[in-house]
């Protein structure tokens, strides 16, 4: 029976430090795979170059990067933005960026359906 790959931007960074220390790894590797994942935009677990290869190749045989694709984008003239952000699992999102200024601020309001 094969066993289906989580997708590890579900993890919290807590989560990604228990799942180190329970295979034994130093928990500060949890924080290093977070960085990867949410600021630095890593693709694959071969970009985590701060990482043993050793720990790479175990993270690709249980886990997956899961990312979305802009799809289409339509801009109208008040400033709307009405993105089609397609998912790896091929369903497509709309998400709508509206723009207003109210006093001295301006407000970004976002809004998405499948």
């Amino acid at each position: 029976m094969e066993q289906t790959k989580k997708d590890i931007r579900a993890l919290s960074k807590e989560e990604l430090r228990s799942f180190f220390e329970s295979i034994g790894d130093k928990p500060f590797r949890g924080n290093q795979v977070y960085q990867w994942l949410w600021s630095k935009g890593a693709h694959t677990f071969d970009q985590m170059t701060n990482l043993s290869k050793e720990t790479r190749d175990h993270l690709q045989a249980h886990y997956v990067i899961n990312h979305i694709k802009v799809d289409s984008i339509q801009r109208s003239k008040d400033g709307t933005i009405k993105n089609g952000v397609k998912l790896h699992d091929g369903l497509v999102v709309e998400v709508c960026i509206n723009s207003h200024r109210h006093k001295n601020h301006r407000l970004r309001i976002f809004s998405s359906w499948m």
